[in-house]
């Protein structure tokens, strides 16, 4: 009881008194309801419940709303029952069938109190430090193709090629990081408070490189893919050619092509070209031919190349943003 008590506080903020259930209210039950539970009673401000703790029950739920219809018409307040650990079928059940109950650490469905709360939704999504790709391919875009902050949710879906669901997530991810806020009643929208160089500066510590897998080929017609590697270092930079091949092929879309057979050899450590496996889309962000310099950027700043390191770092120094 103790930990009912706590649980309603701590997670439900409801401050509750509770004490055994009075003989006088207890003889009110016929006796095959006066033995089946140990009762208490639940004090909340103006409200009053009778707790009856029937533990790791067996019952089902038509079976439990039966019983909390009949002890309610008894003792005249409704009825919550305590429960340990149940199956997620039956909590479901009980809220159908509109049954109040509490599993302490776990859920409370109080109907009278149109209580119906989770630990999960009480407390804030937690993600971990590192960006998804999902939201980091919709910075990057912000950040290096147009401002978002004019279109709904659904139009920013459209531009990414990503559900308009997904684009739900990934604003909830990044206003939980603080790197956005969401405006709009019907419509939802991204509004960055701060201008796109310090949005990067605080954003690209929790970013990634897009690169999840490489592997090699020697089939050279990639027309349609991104250039990256050395190539796309060349384009961007001072540095030269090296004449490595290399291309940005997102995941979905290597998969897609590799069952359907497109690559004759591929290879873990063998090929004249690398084909990169990307783990957001590449094209999204590319306009002429290679990958992004952001994106760029993010594949090289770990490079154990000096002079690759300082040509990068460069290019986001003189970065008209």
């Amino acid at each position: 009881m103790h930990d009912i008590r706590k649980y309603l506080q701590e997670i439900v903020g409801l401050t509750v008194n509770m004490r055994k259930l009075p003989d006088s209210l207890l003889r009110k039950l016929p006796m095959y309801l006066g033995y089946g539970y140990d009762y208490y009673l639940l004090e909340q401000e103006r409200h009053q419940f009778v707790l009856a703790d029937c533990g790791n029950t067996t019952k089902m739920a038509g079976r439990l709303k039966k019983e909390s219809k009949a002890i309610s018409q008894q003792l005249g307040m409704p009825v919550v029952f305590a429960m340990d650990s149940q199956s997620a079928q039956l909590k479901r059940r009980m809220i159908q069938e509109k049954v109040g109950f509490i599993v302490p650490g776990s859920q409370v469905f109080l109907p009278h109190l149109w209580t119906n709360l989770t630990e999960s939704a009480r407390q804030p999504q937690l993600y971990p430090e590192q960006l998804s790709p999902s939201a980091q391919l919709l910075l990057l875009y912000h950040l290096q193709i147009e401002h978002l902050e004019a279109f709904s949710f659904k139009e920013i879906a459209g531009k990414l090629d990503y559900t308009p669901k997904t684009i739900t997530k990934i604003a909830a991810e990044l206003k939980a990081k603080s790197l956005c806020k969401i405006g709009g009643t019907k419509e939802k929208r991204l509004t960055f408070d701060i201008d796109r160089k310090q949005l990067w500066t605080i954003a690209e510590p929790h970013m990634q490189s897009p690169v999840s897998k490489s592997l090699f080929t020697d089939q050279e017609e990639t027309a349609d893919f991104c250039q990256s590697g050395d190539a796309a270092l060349s384009y961007y930079t001072f540095l030269a050619d090296t004449g490595k091949a290399a291309y940005a092929v997102y995941k979905t879309d290597f998969e897609k092509r590799r069952e359907s057979g497109y690559w004759d050899y591929l290879d873990e450590t063998e090929g004249n070209i690398r084909v990169e496996i990307w783990k957001y889309n590449p094209a999204v962000l590319s306009n002429n031919g290679y990958i992004d310099p952001l994106s760029l950027y993010l594949c090289y700043r770990e490079d154990k190349n000096e002079r690759v390191v300082a040509e990068i770092n460069k290019l986001i120094e003189e970065r008209t943003w």
